[in-house]
C-alpha cells in the first residue's frame, strides 16, 4: 500500500511539474527594454540637422547683436550722452528679445514636430520587435546593458 501512495504521490507531482513547465514556457513575462533618450535626440538625423540650422541661426542674430555692442562701445568712446547710451542699450535688449521670439516661434514647432514623429516611431518600433515596454534610462535605478536597444532604435530611426 506504500508504494501505491509513493507512485500516485510521484505522478502528482511530475504532472504538477508538467503543467508549471508547460504554462512557465506558454506565459512569458513583459518584454521590457530602455534607451538612452538623449542619445536618440542627439544623433537622430532630422535632429541633428534642426540643431545644425538653429546654431547657424543663432550665431547670426549674435553676430547682428555683437555689431549693435561694438557701436555701442563706439559711442562711449565718442564720449556720447547717457541719453543716447541707454537707447542704445535699450535698441540692443529689444532686438535679443525680438531674436529669441523668432527663433523661439520658428524651432519650437518644428522641434515638437521631431519629439512627435520620434515617439510614433518608437511605438512602431516596439511593436515591431514585440516589446511591452521602452523605458528611458534616465529613469532607470539599474537596468543591464543586455536590455539597451538605444543602438538599434537609433539605426532604426534614421533608416526611416
Amino acid at each position: 500500500m506504500c508504494v501505491k501512495k509513493l507512485n500516485l504521490l510521484l505522478t502528482i507531482v511530475l504532472i504538477a511539474l508538467l503543467v508549471l513547465l508547460l504554462y512557465g514556457a506558454t506565459q512569458s513575462g513583459p518584454r521590457i527594454v530602455f534607451v538612452d533618450v538623449n542619445r536618440i535626440t542627439q544623433e537622430y538625423t532630422k535632429m541633428v540637422e534642426l540643431n545644425r540650422r538653429y546654431s547657424a541661426d543663432v550665431s547670426y542674430y549674435q553676430s547682428k547683436l555683437d555689431e549693435m555692442s561694438k557701436e555701442l562701445e563706439e559711442m562711449r568712446n565718442r564720449g556720447a550722452s547717457q541719453a543716447e547710451l541707454e537707447r542704445k542699450q535699450a535698441e540692443i535688449l529689444a532686438r535679443k528679445q525680438q531674436y529669441e521670439q523668432i527663433l523661439q516661434s520658428e524651432y519650437e514647432p518644428k522641434m515638437k514636430q521631431i519629439l512627435e514623429e520620434i515617439a510614433q516611431k518608437i511605438d512602431k518600433y516596439a511593436k515591431m520587435m514585440g516589446y511591452d515596454y521602452i523605458l528611458n534610462k534616465a529613469a532607470l535605478v539599474y537596468g543591464d546593458d543586455a536590455y539597451d536597444i538605444t543602438n538599434q532604435l537609433i539605426g532604426f530611426l534614421n533608416a526611416q
